[in-house]
């Protein structure tokens, strides 16, 4: 799964007030832990964060046949299923089966001689049959059940990365929404997919699957596997077969049903398809551009040629986080709803490398337990670095790989758990920067240490001997120590199974009497009883001449003498191929930075000089760093030069390099460059710049138009606000269309109620965000009562129609703090201000009684309730 932080900088601006930052986790907990119990609530201390074993195998599932069909309107599936299984080992008279927000309709076994009726009981999301007699292991028996599924009946969970947990998804199946489209799909991870298929939901459980699906004629659909027969059932109807004759991990077995156009492909003579909404169909191939390509490259890495009959990607809308990789199937979010103009500027290409890899690490081997989630997402994070070494070269490779490690350390701060957790409160809480970043970062250091060789090698013998079952990371070391004949265990220990990270402190001794370096390098991480043995390649230069060197870091103080070369001072670039999973705090001087900036050639160790000259433009070598960055032939050397750039306020370095950056804003070969150019010019109010940011507003390409819309917005308004009024009938996409919404809602003029009223209604994916904030702005700004309350009806509509509860409650809380902040302004003593406020709190008061009269969800409509209250009684 590719967890997607949905625009994390607009979420903590608009409710950074709202915002907690958590206390580091720890294996005890000293605090109070709250539980409720039905209708008692009592407080208890917290005792240790219980052990998180492997799920016990008493049943093994050979197969699950199930046969569905739906009720658009009232959100259920009619079910039966057929389920092959045996005793795992030990005899047994009792089976126990997850199945969640349920009606039981039948339990039968089915004999030679008929089905035959057996004593149950379902509680607590759990159906336990009691057979009466006892089974032993090789004795197979099957079940037939007929149930409803209700995903919708019970207030669903959710978590960060997972926003919700019901499994089975109606979206817009009532029609209530104008120009969405119905679609019924399925989220399985973590244990989900039981609120739709009764089954042992755990991610050691695998089995082979048929899967029936009765739809309307209209209606397409997606299964793992292959679809074997389509059969008419009454007018209008047929039912789809989907079989998986390969075992698959519970949690991966999927469907989704909808209006989709389907372009077809073949890798190998294996299908490659692509489910899209119509709109989309054009654009399909470069929405999931080189997918046949990574799986070559993916193949011949592993040494294990795709596994599964056929790889589908579908695209659904109001999906619960980012992709999901379905064996077989993988299902992404609607951010991949893209025309060929936003897939130049900026693709998913990451988003569909991380699924595809999965489909080796997660689905042909699974990770026994979620504590060892780690095994699968690591390797999908470090696919998608592996996949853009091979095709777009190292420093897209080491940009991916640096942003992704520091993505990690900076929740390092608040959690750092071992890589492997068998301690933790919820399920949910591995799905994080840890699992995902710094595993990925653990095996490319790997990597590198052992070789591609050696570490091809090493999945392949993963792979191989796991192939179909579950698996540890215990198993990933083994591989390892097969490959290599090495003993691995010292390294396993400190990166898999201890929390932290090394942090090294790097200092510099020049004696130019004795013409000698003296480099300190100390173990400075928080845990400082903890001595890392971290190799790594260090880089000597003299000028030009470069010489790699080994070091092994495993005291907490280390000295290194290196002398100077025909009277040149050597400058020391630590962790040369900038490998470490931990934090290097290097204490070169400006003048030593100016070195690696001028004679290193990628892109970590130039950026790394970029942000130490940042922190000091006053230094001539830290002008001569930029100088060098913003003509670096690496493009994002030079997007991130202008990024640190953007943030100094001196009117001094602002006409140092203005002219220069106004020329990167018209001719850069790179748009990302120009985009960054165009912000840069307008944070600092380049007026010569304005008649070029005019003309660069209808550029082809979003980032660019959308930069310069936004830089002439902070130099010239009215201008900027004209130019949005006539870029907005143009249906403008991406950060293009940002600025243009943006710029409206701060102008807030009154007859812009109007294109509110005819956009917001087709709002969808990241711009439901950007709507909401424009609207929120729209209605702090405006003059008129009347456009206020049409444009206070157009956001309670767009609310109530949001189909995620999370993002539900976060776009309806900008209704409720603007009515908390009209309220407050009611005792100004400003009449007019006082006036205005009191009027706005009332005409507000309908519409806020409205959202909460329409949710379905039962927390967020007893918070509503309490907060009308707290408002208007």
């Amino acid at each position: 799964m590719k967890r997607i932080p949905i625009l994390l900088a607009f979420l903590f601006i608009a409710f950074s007030c709202f915002a907690q930052v958590p206390a580091r986790d720890t294996v005890i907990k000293d605090t109070i832990q709250h539980v409720v119990l039905d209708t008692l609530e009592v407080s208890v201390p917290a005792g240790p964060v219980p052990y998180r074993n492997s799920a016990t195998k008493v049943w093994e599932i050979k197969h699950t046949r199930i046969a569905l069909s739906f009720n658009f309107k009232e959100k259920t599936a009619d079910v039966k299923e057929w389920i092959s299984l045996t005793p795992y080992f030990y005899p047994v008279d009792t089976l126990v089966l997850d199945a969640k927000s349920m009606r039981i309709d039948s339990v039968l076994l089915v004999t030679p001689n008929g089905k035959v009726k057996l004593k149950y009981t379902y509680e607590n999301n759990q159906l336990t049959i009691r057979f009466g007699q006892v089974f032993k292991m090789g004795f197979n028996i099957d079940l037939y059940l007929k149930y409803t599924a209700m995903p919708y009946a019970k207030t669903s969970g959710g978590s960060s990365a997972i926003r919700d947990d019901r499994g089975l998804y109606f979206i817009n199946t009532d029609y209530k929404v104008p120009h969405k489209p119905a679609q019924i799909w399925t989220q399985g991870e973590t244990e989900s997919n039981s609120h739709w298929m009764i089954t042992i939901d755990k991610p050691n459980t695998r089995f082979t699957t048929q899967i029936e699906l009765t739809v309307p004629d209209s209606f397409t659909t997606l299964s793992n596997g292959a679809l074997i027969k389509k059969t008419p059932v009454i007018k209008g109807m047929r039912t789809d077969v989907w079989k998986m004759d390969m075992p698959l991990s519970v949690y991966t077995a999927m469907f989704a049903i909808g209006k989709f156009k389907i372009d077809k492909n073949n890798w190998r003579g294996k299908e490659v398809s692509y489910y899209v909404e119509p709109e989309y169909e054009q654009y399909a191939y470069l929405m999931f551009n080189h997918t046949r390509d990574m799986m070559e490259y993916f193949s011949q890495r592993t040494g294990v040629a795709y596994p599964w009959n056929k790889y589908s990607q579908v695209v659904v809308r109001d999906y619960v986080s980012g992709a999901m990789e379905n064996t077989s199937a993988s299902l992404f979010g609607e951010f991949m709803n893209q025309n060929a103009r936003e897939v130049a500027d900026k693709n998913a290409e990451d988003v569909v490398s991380h699924e595809l890899f999965h489909q080796w690490f997660g689905d042909y081997v699974t990770c026994e337990s979620w504590a060892n989630i780690t095994v699968n997402e690591s390797f999908a994070n470090y696919g998608e670095q592996l996949w853009r070494n091979y095709r777009y070269g190292k420093a897209s490779c080491d940009e991916l790989a640096y942003n992704d490690l520091m993505g990690y350390i900076a929740t390092s701060a608040f959690k750092d758990e071992p890589l492997v957790r068998y301690h933790y409160d919820s399920r949910e809480d591995v799905f994080d920067a840890i699992s995902y970043n710094k595993g990925g970062a653990i095996l490319r250091y790997l990597n590198n240490l052992i070789g591609d060789a050696a570490f091809d090698k090493s999945m392949n013998i993963y792979l191989t001997k796991n192939a179909l079952r579950p698996a540890e990371a215990h198993h990933w070391r083994l591989a390892v120590e097969e490959a290599t004949g090495q003993d691995w265990g010292w390294f396993f220990n400190q990166w898999y199974y201890k929390g932290g990270h090394p942090v090294l402190k790097v200092s510099y001794d020049y004696n130019d009497s004795l013409q000698k370096l003296i480099v300190t390098v100390k173990q400075a991480q928080e845990d400082s009883n903890f001595m890392y043995r971290l190799p790594l390649k260090t880089a000597i230069f003299y000028d030009r001449d470069k010489t790699v060197i080994d070091w092994e870091i495993t005291k907490k103080k280390e000295t290194f003498a290196i002398p100077y070369k025909l009277g040149v001072a050597p400058v020391v670039i630590p962790d040369y191929t900038h490998i470490l999973p931990g934090e290097l705090k290097d204490g070169k001087k400006m003048m030593q930075w100016k070195v690696q900036m001028t004679h290193t050639d990628d892109y970590i160790s130039k950026r790394l000089a970029v942000n130490a000259a940042s922190k000091l433009l006053s230094d001539t070598n830290s002008q001569a760093i930029i100088d060098l960055a913003l003509k670096d032939n690496i493009h994002p050397i030079r997007r991130h030069a202008l990024t640190q750039l953007r943030n100094t306020t001196n009117e001094k370095y602002q006409k140092r390099w203005a002219e220069y950056i106004i020329s990167v804003a018209k001719y850069d070969s790179d748009k990302l460059v120009r985009a960054e150019a165009f912000y840069t010019l307008g944070d600092w109010k380049v007026a010569e710049g304005k008649e070029f940011m005019q003309k660069a507003t209808h550029y082809s390409s979003y980032a660019i138009a959308g930069a310069a819309l936004e830089a002439l917005s902070k130099i010239d308004m009215d201008t900027a606000y004209a130019l949005a009024k006539e870029l907005v009938q143009t249906d403008p996409k991406a950060s293009l269309e940002t600025s243009v919404w943006t710029i409206i809602g701060k102008k807030g003029a009154d007859e812009d109620i109007v294109l509110f009223e005819k956009y917001v209604p087709y709002a969808f994916g990241s711009k439901r965000f950007w709507y909401a904030s424009a609207m929120n702005n729209y209605l702090k700004n405006v003059k008129s009562d009347d456009a206020f309350k049409r444009c206070t009806e157009v956001f309670a509509t767009f609310v109530a129609n949001e189909g995620l509860r999370n993002f539900r409650s976060m776009f309806r809380g900008f209704l409720f703090q603007l009515a908390t902040q009209y309220k407050s302004d009611s005792a100004s003593e400003k009449p007019e201000e006082a006036e205005t406020a009191k009027r706005r709190f009332e005409l507000m008061r309908p519409f806020l009684q409205r959202i909460i009269d329409e949710e379905t969800d039962e927390d967020l409509l007893k918070e509503g309730k309490k907060k009308i209250r707290e408002l208007y009684e």
